[in-house]
């Protein structure tokens, strides 16, 4: 489901004009072309004009990862999972609170301008434009392992072992689609945990009809929008 977005920061310029739905700017490019003739310079000034027109409805986002079973997978939504839920967990160091430190969309800010005083004033990145919540994140995906995002966890040693344990609940119900297993692909070491595989059956891996395998990834993306009522979908 869609969700209306209200600018925190609006700019009040005729090259900007604000809808119900829509924010479109109009901006001039300008620079220099120049020609060198010995030791003279010809500069001659040209400009562009572009338009942006951007969404303000922020869409219901599907995120589908290809081995979501592995070290970024599960790190990955273990972190929506951790920020969703505002967990805090010990550390070697002391008790951490989950957080978007190092995201430049969730924990950044940008320079508007400055004050009546002459003060730089500043307004957090995400203030700027309608941007999904990490935290809203539907996350899914394919893995050549059927172990499930607990498992995997555990098997990275990424992640502090507190937050592993209460995570353990919810990442122990994800499970990763299976996935397409081309050996000549995927290092040699990880053999023994591909028992995920749509075209493996045993020790017999078949690498004929690719068309086939695109089809079937194709219905896995298809479905898991549907069922998630997804309104956009990122792979």
């Amino acid at each position: 489901m869609t969700v209306q977005y209200t600018p925190k920061v609006q700019v009040h310029t005729d090259k900007v004009h604000y809808t119900e739905d829509s924010l479109t700017s109009n901006y001039t490019y300008k620079n220099n072309v120049v020609e060198k003739d010995g030791d003279n310079y010809l500069v001659k000034p040209f400009s562009e004009d572009y338009q942006f027109k951007v969404d303000l409805k922020v869409p219901k986002m599907g995120v589908m990862l290809v081995g979501l079973g592995g070290n970024n997978g599960s790190t990955f939504t273990a972190a929506v999972l951790a920020n969703k839920d505002k967990l805090s967990f010990n550390t070697k160091t002391g008790p951490v609170t989950a957080n978007y430190y190092g995201s430049v969309t969730q924990a950044s800010t940008i320079k508007l301008g400055v004050d009546a005083k002459g003060e730089d004033v500043y307004a957090p990145f995400n203030s700027l434009l309608p941007l999904v919540n990490p935290n809203d994140f539907v996350v899914g995906g394919w893995d050549i392992s059927s172990a499930n995002l607990y498992e995997a966890m555990v098997r990275g040693q990424v992640l502090e072992y507190d937050l592993i344990q209460k995570l353990k609940g919810q990442m122990e119900k994800i499970k990763p689609l299976p996935s397409i297993y081309y050996p000549d692909f995927i290092a040699a070491n990880q053999d023994e945990r591909a028992d995920n595989c749509y075209n493996r059956q045993g020790a017999n891996i078949s690498t004929k009809g690719k068309w086939s395998h695109v089809e079937q990834i194709r219905k896995d993306i298809r479905d898991f929008k549907q069922k998630n009522k997804l309104d956009k979908l990122k792979t």
